[in-house]
Order: structure tokens, then sequence, then C-alpha cells
């Protein structure tokens, strides 16, 4: 019997490592499949298989018969929540694979919910998603956020390299948890095909540098800006109109250096603040 593969939905199945691969097939020769693989009946004629990829593969392979247990769903999106659970249910998944999936929980009961972060389910009335599934799982709600970020960030990087996602789902490619949070939390990742794992490293070095320098750039219209708000606090000191206007033109030309080097809103936002005083000033 043919099974229908979706790539879209094999996405959701937990990747082997080489020796998970080997312990698997040699099981299944010596013993057979013993336990059915999972199908989503759709139609009498699309037979999508939702369980038990990696065994399929080896019994058509290796000639091993075995026997099929359908489902009814009624959309794609219900299949993906059951395969999720699935995953989740399993005893076997390594750390990363049940951060994954737990972060990929996170997110589709919030997507379930418009956006909106309050999940009601029998005794937990107003909790938080994160504190629902927290419970769930036994860890913190902050590890479900970060597991989310984590998620992200693979899907981000897999959307084009399925094979290093799944590398790393695997164990087999070593890729820092950190950077992965850290790509899942960026605004914008670029959706490529990376050369190797060592051009995907370079990347996120990239983006961190980026970030570093944003972050540098932010402190600075702060230090800038704190020095206004000092001077404006002083403003009473200057005797004179004339003197008081003067100030108010350097304080001015430092709000255009912080526009010019940060280029942002906030920077601008500031320097028309400034200008409106010095039109205050000079009006009066």
């Amino acid at each position: 019997m043919e099974l229908q593969i979706s790539e879209e939905l094999k996405q959701f199945i937990t990747p082997l490592s080489s020796e998970e691969k080997a312990m698997l097939k040699l099981s299944l020769l010596n013993e057979g499949c013993r336990d059915p693989l999972i199908v989503w009946d759709k139609s009498n004629e699309e037979k999508i298989l939702i369980d038990g990829h990696n065994r399929y593969r080896i019994c058509l392979e290796n000639e091993i018969p075995f026997n099929i247990k359908e489902l009814q769903f009624k959309n794609k999106e219900e299949v993906k929540d059951w395969m999720i659970d699935n995953q989740l249910g399993r005893r076997n998944l390594n750390p990363d694979q049940m951060s994954y999936f737990r972060g990929l929980k996170y997110e589709r009961l919030k997507q379930s919910k418009g956006g909106y972060q309050r999940v009601l389910s029998k005794g937990q009335n107003g909790l938080l998603t994160a504190e629902i599934l927290a419970k769930a799982f036994n860890v913190s709600d902050k590890t479900i956020k970060r597991d989310a970020q984590f998620s992200r960030g693979i899907d981000l990087i897999g959307d084009k390299n399925p094979e290093i996602k799944f590398g790393i789902l695997s164990g087999t490619f070593k890729v820092s948890k950190n950077d992965l949070q850290f790509i899942g939390n960026l605004d914008s990742f670029p959706r490529k095909k990376f050369k190797n794992l060592a051009d995907l490293e370079n990347e996120i070095s990239r983006r961190k540098k980026q970030q570093g320098l944003a972050q540098e750039n932010g402190n600075s219209v702060d230090r800038i800006q704190k020095g206004i708000e000092v001077l404006e606090e002083k403003e009473h000191l200057f005797k004179t109109q004339e003197e008081k206007i003067e100030r108010k033109k350097g304080q001015i030309i430092s709000a255009i250096n912080a526009c010019i080097k940060q280029k942002d809103k906030k920077a601008f936002k500031e320097l028309k603040k400034v200008i409106k005083e010095f039109e205050g000033l000079v009006l009066k």
C-alpha cells in the first residue's frame, strides 16, 4: 500500500539521528512493524501519512508488511494540532525537540485565540496560555515563551533549509539554543538557502553585531536626551532671554546630531520637541 506524504505535515515529525535510524531498522527487520502507521483519511483516494514516516520508509525499502490506522479530521490545521500533541506525548524526545514542540504548541494556541493570550479551560479560566502550558509540562511560563522563540528561530531557518532544521533537532548539527532564540526574537531574518552551517553561523554573528550597534546608538540617544533634560531643569538659572535661546540652540544641534547618527523616529521626535520649545522661547 502506497501512502501520500505531505511535505508541509512532515515538518511536524521528530527527526531521527543516524543511530536511532539504525536501531529502528534493526527492530523492524527482526520484529516487523508491530504498531500501525497513522493516516489522515481525507477521502477515499487520499490517505495522508501523519505518524510513522520513518517506519514507512524502512518498510518500503525492505518489503516489510505494515498496517494502518485511519483518523478523520475537519481540516489540515486540526491535523497539525494532533501531530504536535502526538510528538509531545513521546518519551524519547531530546531537550531541543521538546522545546521545539512546546513552542509550536504555544504559538498555535495563541493563533487559535486570535492573538489573545488567555485560554479558557476547565479549572483554569483566565490563565495565560504560557501559564497553562507551564503547568502541563512542569516548567516555568518563561521557559514556554523561550521555547516559542526557539521554535520560531528553527522554522525561519528551516523554511529554505529543512536539512539544517532537522539536523539541529536530531542533534546532528550543533547550533547554540541562545542563537536560535535570538533569531526567533528578531523582527526579520533572511529566508534564504545557506551554503552550510558555517554560513548560517556567520549570518547570526552579523545580525548580533547589528543589534549591538543599534543598542549602542540607542544608548547614545538616551544619553543626549538625559543631558537635555538636565539642562531644562537648570533653565531658570539663566538670567536673560538671550541666554535661554542660545542654550536651546545648543540643544537643537545635539538633537540633530542624534537624528543623523540614529536615523530613527525616537530621535526625530526629540528634535521636534526641542524645536517646539525653541519656538516658544522666541515667540514669547
